[in-house]
């Protein structure tokens, strides 16, 4: 059972569902890949090819900056069909869609699996991305300095290169473990990003709600066949998680004060929240520190 949760907590609780609603939607939004589908698989595997340099700090240090990607030799290849297992979606649809990423070029076939090569982490998007993230994530650490959620780091501020994809390969854990935690309540993979989408819309963390989004417009916007978008969006209405208005679909501030959001923005925040503290344990909040402090002067 949820237990009740301070003012604080649920100030926090918003501002992390606000945060996430931004990054997940815009970056399924973004078009890098042909459909918010293959953006899941696609992070997956690249949090895959990497995962065993994940203690490795020598490693997370020297490829910390844009400056520096690490190596096609460095990423250890995967099957999709362990993605898939690990993702909760039918084997078949991760085989076709990882075979249509290699053909098109954003990753690599070998006879141990498929890799996401450096190049791919190189290019414009992909770093305006982890610039946007990064900018992003920085507000929320000042939002929550600012209301006690978070106290000071215990390294110093930071010097140098920010560590953007350090900070990236972190995020994408994140977002996996996201998954993971709350798949039981959404169901599917994609179901998750539908309803941070369907938020983003709506503002429903802001002062006032949005429009309702048609399962139209969220279909072409993350590339996904209409009949797939209308069934989440339907199961996610009828599990409480958003609301079947005549345009489309909706989540207002009400909604979110409900038992079933209370648990979900809950999880959400601790999973959020354990994000901040590995980022200090890796002494990589020092840049946005200096931030807080610039601002608090």
């Amino acid at each position: 059972m949820t237990t009740p949760a301070s003012s604080t907590d649920r100030d926090v609780e918003r501002l992390c569902l606000a945060l996430s609603a931004e990054l997940i939607a815009s970056g399924f939004l973004r078009g890098t890949f042909r459909s918010a589908l293959d953006t899941i698989l696609a992070l997956a595997i690249a949090q895959a090819n990497l995962a065993p340099m994940a203690r490795n700090l020598a490693f997370q240090k020297t490829y910390a900056g844009l400056s520096s990607s690490p190596p096609d030799e460095l990423r250890r290849p995967v099957r999709s069909r362990s993605i898939a297992i690990s993702l909760g979606i039918p084997q078949e649809t991760a085989r076709r869609r990882v075979a249509l990423m290699v053909e098109s070029g954003f990753l690599v076939q070998t006879n141990a699996g498929v890799f996401m090569p450096k190049s791919v982490t190189e290019t414009p998007v992909y770093i305006e991305t982890a610039k946007a993230t990064w900018r992003a994530l920085g507000d929320l650490y000042i939002a929550l300095r600012r209301s006690g959620a978070l106290g000071p780091p215990a390294g110093g501020l930071g010097d140098g290169e920010p560590p953007h994809r350090y900070m990236m390969r972190l995020w994408g854990d994140h977002f996996l473990r996201l998954i993971e935690t709350l798949l039981s309540m959404v169901q599917e993979p994609l179901g998750i990003v539908l309803l941070f989408t369907i938020l983003r819309a709506s503002q429903a963390t802001e002062s006032g709600a949005g429009r309702p989004v048609s399962a139209l417009s969220l279909s072409r916007s993350l590339g996904m066949p209409f009949e797939t978008v209308r069934r989440n969006a339907l199961r996610l209405a009828e599990n409480g998680l958003c609301q079947k208005a005549s345009r489309g679909y909706l989540i207002t501030a009400e909604l979110l004060d409900t038992p079933i959001w209370r648990q979900f923005a809950e999880r959400h925040r601790l999973i959020l929240m354990r994000f901040f503290s590995i980022m200090g344990e890796r002494d990589l909040l020092g840049w946005w520190e200096a931030d807080y402090q610039a601002e608090s002067r």
